[in-house]
């Protein structure tokens, strides 16, 4: 009788991880992780005054004044015993050959019934002597075998084990104003004067509410157990690839002069050092991905215990600290940056190129790393193979079509560009309320009018266009530009916002800003993860953002009011800021576009300072591509990659430029 649910308590929620033993006064830290008081109390004895760490997972625990007993009671250890001890003896440690041992008496008789209301286990003796008490005769009683077969799930379900702490009375009532559940007594004493609720109405209020986070947290759990499963496929792939890259270079090696032998050597020993800081890498990505998922799945199934066997009363009482943990686990930002993150490489050995007489070490080889990305491509955004960043080639200026006005072929305001599958330019023309499609060469081709002002496109390898710009929606088209369907982005902070930054991931993950949050949504448009604080720190965003992702699906932020660029792993966590507010290498004036080249380095286009800049991708600046004095460029708005090489860049107020290397 029992469900999947229930065969999935186990002793974390049930047995103190501290003593190892059957809960007693069991309390919940503010980090969801519950323990005995008296186990508590005994770590604390331990600490410096005041201080408090979870044992779990070593949170800060903010002591209220009367110290481990101010902490809230976890009412649902006990109901959640009680219901696996519905299982038929075999299926429990719970359950003995011998029977439940009358919990009442102390001469140790196999127990016959429970009674409901106490929470007691009686031998037939403790049964009769209850139920001559007055106070007990409305007490409901089963047997236990009725217990065990599962007869009395739903009067175990819904007994109500959250009491007043200050009355003994059943919490009846929850007071918004002081944001705890209450009993009736305390409604006429103590809060009379607050605003408070049937606990039913509140609880049915706030249980949407952590519904919706725990969806999230779930998408959470998932992305940390897809990227442990790269990482062990990383891991599983690199030990052959040391061993064959090895073999390659002790092969030539042997091939030439004794001289030749200690450079040989020399790689040899390079690419182990490599292998073991890289192998060290991935046990430290792997055991901290293994902790987020593992706390992921924590947070899940404390919430699923409380969503589905707490009453609204355990529900509210564990509300705030529920929410907070929610909130925390699905936008945790502050774990350390994993250096993995920035490149997964494979190992080969480059042959010698060069005459034996003049470098004889060349002749061993290099160790050469080529990027393998992790993810499969599915339907992403258009990215072509194209390389700007590398090397010192000169752009050449091609054409510049187009002009201010309202007429086709004219912009005002193209502050993004796109191409599609066909090669088509797609032109976010604002001011006009359109989007424009221009052919390859720039000729005009087609207009679609809209109902808002675009912002930013994006063009994806199944032909729709993802347009942003009209409060929190994402407009979905269609190759001829009608619009299939409005993606509703929800939970934004700042409210009066439009969507604007748009990308979407190899994982066919859509990335959107709104404000000073990112947003990862699931192709059909529900939130998996947003992240993003406002302020001025390296960390921090402004609300004026646009947004790319590179092959390993890393988001990269470009930030027009802090003046830098930030980039992001897959989950949200903060890898690097690069920039900064002035007209040097490397420094950007209200940067604009961001986008990224077949070998992940990224191109912004530098608004106020009249250039497009590249960084490496790992922020490192490389150079400037596109300048005021040498290319005539003014004010670069949007930035595109064409399938023949050109680099299209959209001017203020209303051009756009076809450059291409010589």
């Amino acid at each position: 009788m029992a469900s999947n649910a229930i065969r999935n308590i186990t002793d974390e929620f049930l047995v103190c991880q501290v003593c190892l033993e059957d809960f007693k006064q069991p309390k919940m830290l503010p980090c969801l992780h519950t323990f005995c008081q008296p186990c508590l109390e005994k770590l604390l004895a331990t600490e410096p005054v005041g201080k408090l760490d979870c044992p779990t997972c070593r949170q800060d625990v903010p002591l209220p004044r009367n110290g481990v007993q101010g902490l809230k009671s976890n009412f649902l250890v006990g109901k959640l015993r009680d219901i696996l001890q519905q299982q038929p003896k075999g299926e429990t440690s719970e359950t003995r050959e011998d029977g439940v041992p009358c919990t009442v008496c102390e001469d140790g008789k196999s127990a016959q019934f429970y009674c409901l209301d106490c929470a007691d286990y009686l031998c037939q003796t403790c049964n009769d002597m209850h139920g001559r008490f007055k106070a007990n005769r409305s007490h409901k009683v089963v047997t236990v075998q009725d217990l065990q077969s599962g007869k009395a799930a739903a009067e175990l379900r819904a007994r109500e084990t959250s009491k007043c702490e200050d009355h003994h009375e059943l919490n009846k009532f929850y007071c918004d104003t002081c944001h705890r559940v209450i009993c009736l007594h305390c409604v006429v004493t103590a809060h009379k004067d607050h605003q408070y609720v049937e606990i039913e109405k509140a609880a049915e209020r706030e249980g949407a509410e952590i519904k919706a986070k725990l969806a999230t947290v779930k998408n959470t759990a998932d992305l940390h157990e897809k990227w442990i499963q790269q990482l062990q496929s990383v891991k599983n792939e690199w030990s052959s690839d040391v061993q064959r890259t090895e073999e390659q270079i002790r092969k030539q090696v042997n091939s030439i002069i004794e001289a030749a032998k200690k450079a040989g050597n020399d790689r040899i020993a390079q690419l182990r050092a490599m292998n073991a800081a890289r192998e060290k890498q991935l046990r430290t990505a792997m055991e901290a991905a293994e902790m987020d998922l593992a706390s992921a799945r924590s947070c899940v199934q404390f919430t699923d215990n409380v969503l589905e066997y707490g009453s609204p009363a355990e529900l509210m009482s564990v509300a705030g600290e529920l929410t907070g943990r929610l909130d925390q686990t699905a936008e945790d930002k502050n774990t350390e940056k994993s250096e993995l993150t920035k490149n997964f490489v494979t190992l080969t050995c480059d042959p010698p190129t060069s005459e034996l007489e003049q470098e004889v070490a060349k002749l061993v080889g290099g160790i050469n790393q080529v990027r393998a990305p992790l993810c499969s491509p599915q339907i992403t955004q258009m990215r072509l193979s194209v390389v700007i960043g590398n090397g010192g080639a000169s752009l050449k200026h091609v054409k510049t079509v187009g002009g201010m006005g309202s007429g086709d072929g004219q912009f005002a305001f193209p502050g993004s560009l796109a191409v599609t599958a066909e090669g088509d330019i797609v032109v976010a023309d604002y001011s006009n309320s359109r989007l424009q499609f221009l052919d390859k060469d720039g000729s005009f081709m087609r207009k679609v009018d809209l109902r808002f002002k675009p912002l930013c496109v994006a063009a994806l390898t199944n032909g729709e266009l993802l347009v942003t710009g009209d409060g929190h929606r994402i407009h979905v088209l269609d190759k001829q530009g009608r619009e299939s369907r409005v993606i509703q982005v929800t939970g934004a902070a700042q409210t009066d916002g439009n969507s604007k930054g748009i990308a979407v991931d190899r994982s066919g993950r859509i990335i959107v800003t709104i404000g000073y949050q990112i947003f990862v949504l699931s192709p059909s448009g529900d939130v998996m993860l947003k992240f993003g604080d406002k302020g001025q720190g390296q960390q921090q965003l402004s609300s004026d953002l646009r947004v790319t992702v590179n092959s390993n699906n890393q988001i990269i932020v470009s930030d027009n009011v802090n003046n830098n660029v930030k980039i992001f792993d897959p989950v949200g966590r903060n890898l690097l800021t690069c920039g900064s507010i002035g007209s040097g290498p490397g420094q950007l004036n209200y940067p604009l576009c961001v986008i990224t080249d077949s070998e992940d380095n990224i191109i912004m286009a530098d608004c106020f300072n009249d250039r497009v800049s590249v960084f490496s991708r790992d922020g490192t600046f490389i150079r400037h591509v596109l300048t005021r004095e040498e290319h005539g460029l003014c004010h670069p708005l949007g930035l595109a990659l064409t399938h023949d090489g050109h680099l299209v860049v959209s001017e203020y107020p209303g051009c756009i430029k076809f450059f291409h290397g010589n």
